[in-house]
């Protein structure tokens, strides 16, 4: 197995901490009832905004209908603060760790994210300043763990895919990127995380 060249980092649950549920209870709606009926077309609408299809303000206007069919009605900077509640704090450790490995080799981010989450998180999340290379859903138009969004990450890189690891905590993605012949590890924990990225010469 060849030492990596370029390290690839997921942003959620990885980097940091997310809590999809915390947009419907921000919005007082996070009852058994509305969580069964919102939420998985709230995530339908949020793969379309993620994918590239729609701009922030068609992502809005959807989030907004659907909820105003039922009388809940928010305005666009509401459904926008609520949105951000879904991103937390940073993983502990990891600042540190991202800022190693790249002692040792290329970073970049490979994200299924959006322009609100993501520019947020530009902000607020210090191990994104270690980490010079995005590669982002809505720009590579796929969403992981699609192999265009792989496939986009080759071709805008031009290294062969073996010499690429990738850390993401969703096994699903992580077979994707091995798929195209990346390497792959799926993230559970910093310390774990060290311990593997040992076992590939970069710490």
């Amino acid at each position: 197995m060849k030492k990596p060249r370029v390290v690839l980092f997921d942003l959620g649950n990885v980097l940091v901490h997310i809590y999809p549920e915390a947009f419907l209870r921000t919005l007082g709606l996070d009852s058994p009832e509305n969580r069964a009926r919102y939420g998985p077309r709230v995530v339908d609408i949020v793969k379309e905004y993620e994918r590239g299809r729609e701009s922030t303000e068609q992502y809005l206007n959807r989030l907004e209908a659907l909820l105003a069919a039922d009388g809940h009605r928010f305005t666009h900077d509401e459904l926008t603060g609520a949105m951000l509640t879904v991103i937390g704090l940073p993983l502990e450790g990891m600042d540190e760790l991202v800022r190693r490995v790249g002692e040792r080799a290329h970073l970049g981010l490979l994200s299924n994210t959006n322009p609100l989450h993501y520019h947020h998180c530009l902000e607020h999340l210090p191990a994104l300043r270690h980490i010079p290379v995005h590669f982002l859903s809505y720009q590579l138009l796929a969403l992981k763990p699609e192999p265009a969004i792989y496939q986009g990450v080759i071709e805008a890189t031009g290294l062969p895919a073996e010499e690429m690891l990738f850390i993401d905590d969703i096994e699903e993605n992580v077979a994707g990127a091995r798929t195209v012949g990346m390497q792959g590890v799926r993230f559970t924990s910093p310390s774990d995380l060290e311990d593997e990225l040992r076992g590939h010469d970069l710490m």
